[in-house]
């Protein structure tokens, strides 16, 4: 009996616990898509829903070679909070999988952007931003069930009422919470960069650049990012301005870290927030705004130049602008 019904075959009851094995494994791929240009399902990906397969071939034979009556028996005590221990463990097993692949996920976004910091002078975060916000939800949400589930391994049952309430409570605020922020999205541009150039070994392993040669290189990197303001062409990557520089990319991207202690990106950014506060120290235009600062300044996205501008400032491009009015900027 389930709600009063009787079913024939109450094995069924359990069918969609077995598609929570799933759900790891479908968040994984969903972060791959959103960071990752041109991202292709492969059939090595395959490999990641092995559980799942597993756990719905020992659902089929569960279905077939189970007795009913046993199994009635089984939803009875269930129905009674007397959950045999298996399957307290298989819950837990299934929760803690899902949390695994939220971790993996999140690694995942943390390696693709310090890489694409290392090859671009911009790229629109909104949806990494976005995507972190949820696998962050995902993730206390997953915890709050994970605690929910694991009370009555030791002995603590009066207060899961309290941790059911939490959960739903959460659950709210995601929903309404991810609604607003996918309203609020100003763009739909997705992937940092290809796979192809995720896969990439730039790292400088047998590299024997000397100090003097770092300086040498430095001393022209400078000088070229003076002379020409290549800084202000949005679209500018290690590549691009290797090839100008007459160096390969590997040497570049080794100067700027070892030479500088930043990344491509840090590196680029820095000149255009120079830029940017000049721009406002000796506006003319007392209507000149943020935004035309923004793309004068090499800028192709709001929240780009906002956190930049925040991180080598310490203020945002309103407050600087504000207090520029008060004269209390020097």
């Amino acid at each position: 009996m389930a709600f009063g019904v009787k079913i024939k075959v109450p094995q069924l009851l359990f069918l969609d616990d077995t598609f929570l094995l799933a759900y790891g494994p479908l968040l994984f791929i969903f972060t791959q898509s959103v960071i990752f240009k041109n991202y292709t399902f492969k059939r090595k990906d395959l490999l990641h829903f092995i559980p799942f397969f597993v756990l719905i071939l020992v659902f089929i034979l569960m279905l077939f070679f189970m007795d009913t009556a046993s199994f009635d028996q089984t939803t009875l005590l269930m129905k009674n909070q007397n959950i045999p221990i298996i399957f307290r463990i298989g819950e837990l097993s299934i929760l803690l999988h899902i949390l695994y692949y939220l971790y993996k996920s999140k690694t995942e976004i943390k390696k693709v952007l310090g890489k694409a910091m290392d090859y671009y002078s911009s790229f629109n975060q909104d949806n990494f931003k976005l995507l972190q916000f949820i696998l962050n939800c995902f993730i206390g949400l997953f915890s709050l069930a994970l605690v929910h589930s694991f009370l009555p391994f030791v002995g603590i049952k009066s207060v899961l009422l309290i941790t059911m309430l939490l959960i739903v409570l959460f659950m709210l605020y995601f929903i309404n919470s991810v609604l607003l922020k996918m309203l609020n999205q100003s763009s739909n541009e997705t992937g940092a960069m290809t796979q192809a150039k995720f896969s990439e070994k730039v790292k400088y392993a047998g590299s024997k650049l000397e100090a003097q040669d770092l300086t040498l290189y430095k001393n022209k990197l400078a000088k070229y990012m003076m002379d020409t303001e290549k800084y202000l062409d949005s679209e500018l990557n290690i590549v691009d301005l290797s090839k100008e520089l007459n160096i390969s990319s590997k040497l570049l991207s080794q100067v700027i870290n070892e030479g500088y202690n930043c990344n491509f990106f840090d590196f680029v950014n820095n000149y255009r927030i120079d830029m940017a506060t000049s721009l406002f120290r000796n506006q003319t235009d007392t209507k000149l705004t943020i935004s035309e600062v923004m793309y004068d300044s090499g800028f192709n996205s709001k929240s780009s130049f906002n956190t930049a501008f925040k991180k080598f400032t310490q203020k945002t491009p309103t407050q600087f602008k504000n207090d520029l009015k008060k004269g209390s900027t020097s």
